[in-house]
């Protein structure tokens, strides 16, 4: 049997074709969990290389898509939280490689530890990622109990140093991201700032300049 060939994005990726499929999913599958599959069967499907390209269609959705659109998104977010099955990509833990040492993150936390620590695919700019933070966040933030759920998760990764997959800085950050977030659904520019000035405290890693939205 012939394996099949590997994913690759293409030079110009059409996200908003990509967020519609999704939303479609979202909205029209019979159930939260049947949504739940759905996304873990791209994260499959995309392994961890191209994981951030399920960031990019996540980031759409968040940034472009109707209010209803995201909370059919967000919705299957809320199945996953409370079934533990967050769409996730795996990272290696800080300062190892090979695949013994991988850690699953939420795309949240994905985000903020791609940003932050570099590895694997060349990170986003500073401006990218405040950009994708902010549309997560909205994404998430399109459901209360999500936001919620999701920050209390942000909370117990940023107080669980053993895997070793995030530096102490990053684990701050997200502390400090999440508690602003929690207290303000509205503002999701201030969880960002206060992630960065977390970032800043810490020693901020080398940053690159790539886009992925």
């Amino acid at each position: 049997m012939t394996p099949s060939p590997a994913l690759s994005l293409r030079p110009r990726p059409d996200w908003r074709a990509a967020a519609q499929h999704l939303i479609d999913g979202c909205a029209h599958l019979p159930d939260a969990a049947s949504r739940v599959e759905l996304l873990e069967r791209l994260c499959v499907a995309l392994g961890d290389e191209l994981y951030p390209a399920l960031l990019g269609v996540l980031c759409t959705v968040g940034e472009r898509a109707a209010p209803p659109a995201r909370r059919a998104v967000a919705s299957a977010l809320v199945e996953g939280l409370r079934s533990g099955r967050v769409p996730s990509g795996r990272r290696p833990a800080w300062g190892s490689s090979g695949a013994s040492s991988m850690r699953s993150l939420g795309p949240i936390e994905y985000l903020c530890a791609w940003y932050a620590q570099g590895g694997g695919a060349q990170p986003p700019s500073a401006s990218s990622f405040d950009r994708a933070m902010r549309s997560l966040l909205s994404l998430v933030g399109a459901s209360d109990e999500a936001r919620l759920m999701y920050a209390q998760r942000l909370m117990a990764v940023a107080d669980d140093p053993l895997s070793g997959t995030l530096t102490r800085s990053t684990r701050d950050g997200l502390r400090q991201l999440a508690s602003r977030w929690e207290a303000d659904a509205a503002d999701v520019q201030a969880p960002v700032d206060a992630f960065l000035h977390a970032l800043q405290g810490g020693g901020l890693q080398g940053l690159a300049t790539r886009r992925f939205l």
